[in-house]
């Protein structure tokens, strides 16, 4: 298996014409081209659209609240490793 793997960002967004969600190569950000579903034209936004695909989880764009925070530690158990792992 080669160690060195090369992946590719992707943005994905919402046709307007036919509201298909695609997915773009980072590389396309901010350009237009033809939705593969429909054939609308459309652009590329530079970021991904929130409820999307690659779009960041409501909770990583802002964060848990100190609430959200305190009940999560209050759930979590953590795992001890011996020394030789």
């Amino acid at each position: 298996m080669n160690a060195h793997v090369e992946e590719t960002a992707f943005l994905s967004f919402i046709c307007p014409g036919c509201h298909q969600e695609i997915e773009a190569p980072v590389d396309m950000a901010s350009q237009e081209t033809e939705c593969p579903t429909c054939a609308a034209l459309i652009h590329v936004p530079d970021e991904s659209e929130p409820g999307t695909l690659w779009a960041l989880p409501a909770t990583q764009v802002n964060g848990p609240s100190q609430a959200q925070k305190d009940a999560m530690k209050s759930r979590t158990i953590r795992i001890e490793l011996p020394d030789n792992w």
